[in-house]
């Protein structure tokens, strides 16, 4: 039941490979939807970070970037936010948790103690977008962040879902 007369897709008939414009046009999609279908496709994305899309947002606005934390000082209470990239509990780190989280300048290293651990594990376990609460360890050029709490931010990913392009 088609519109028009089907045109063969790939045919050798140079005549035929011109571009055919059927008059429809579609809007460019914006950086958000390009960031998500990269991150659907492949895992990541060469375009912006998906916390750079969020920054300007609560509660985002009020969290440190990885390039900040060396400058505050050591045990300066920050936030910080960014995409869980590890979780690792070595067997010889007595019960400890290092999480890397990634914001759009870098990777932050997170230290969370066993009673800490106990009180947030499900956000511990599995939040895709964590902010922590917590304070700044800087020693000899390796700065870590001690969390005192962890709020999942997963459904803030959401935000930057795509939204269908209906027509009618």
């Amino acid at each position: 039941m088609a519109l028009e007369d089907h045109r063969p897709l790939l045919s050798d008939d140079p005549g035929l490979r011109h571009h055919h414009d059927d008059g429809v046009v579609l809007p460019a999609p914006s950086l958000a939807e390009e960031v998500i279908a990269d991150y659907q496709s492949t895992g990541l994305t060469l375009r912006a970070h998906p916390l750079a899309l969020l920054r300007q947002q609560r509660p985002f606005d009020q969290c440190r970037r990885q390039t900040e934390l060396e400058t505050l000082g050591n045990h300066r209470f920050v936030r910080v936010a960014g995409l869980v990239t590890c979780r690792q509990r070595p067997g010889t780190a007595s019960g400890v948790v290092f999480l890397t989280l990634e914001d759009e300048t870098g990777n932050i290293n997170v230290i969370v103690w066993p009673a800490i651990q106990e009180r947030y594990r499900q956000s511990l376990m599995t939040a895709q977008l964590l902010l922590i609460k917590g304070t700044v360890e800087s020693r000899e050029g390796v700065v870590h962040v001690i969390a005192g709490t962890l709020e999942d931010c997963s459904d803030h990913l959401a935000a930057l879902t795509v939204q269908s392009r209906d027509f009618h």
